[in-house]
């Protein structure tokens, strides 16, 4: 499968994640708030902090996995092309379920790790302006 090897072109910054990411989440239209496009932003920004350096708590395993997922989402080379329009994005909603049913632990540590951190930023930032 070529999605790994290209997972690690993106891990090791040989390719541009910002224009995956783009297109991943370009995909899913109004429909945000459905738990698949949930996961798949909360998967994007989980990518983002394990790559600057801020959230390590997450195995290399399961970064490549996303990666992986991803490439195969936005991939023009599909089991079922996506020019058939409902049945196209089948194979890609597959994939996607089945990547974040494997990571559905990763997900929700890393999204307790934000709610975390954005608390923290909130404290910092009221200790500043009254000190």
């Amino acid at each position: 499968m070529a999605g790994p090897s290209r997972a690690r072109q993106y891990l090791r910054g040989e390719r541009d994640v910002r224009g995956l990411a783009s297109a991943a989440t370009g995909a899913g239209g109004d429909d945000a708030a459905n738990g698949l496009w949930a996961d798949l932003a909360t998967s994007w920004r989980l990518l983002k902090a394990y790559l600057r350096g801020e959230y390590r708590h997450v195995r290399l395993r399961s970064v490549l996995s996303v990666l992986a997922g991803l490439v195969y989402f936005v991939s023009p080379m599909d089991l079922i092309p996506d020019v058939f329009v409902l049945l196209g994005f089948t194979d890609d909603v597959i994939v996607a379920s089945l990547v974040f049913s494997v990571l559905r632990q990763e997900l929700a540590g890393f999204r307790a790790w934000e709610l975390e951190t954005s608390e923290l930023d909130v404290t910092v930032l009221s200790t500043v302006r009254e000190g």
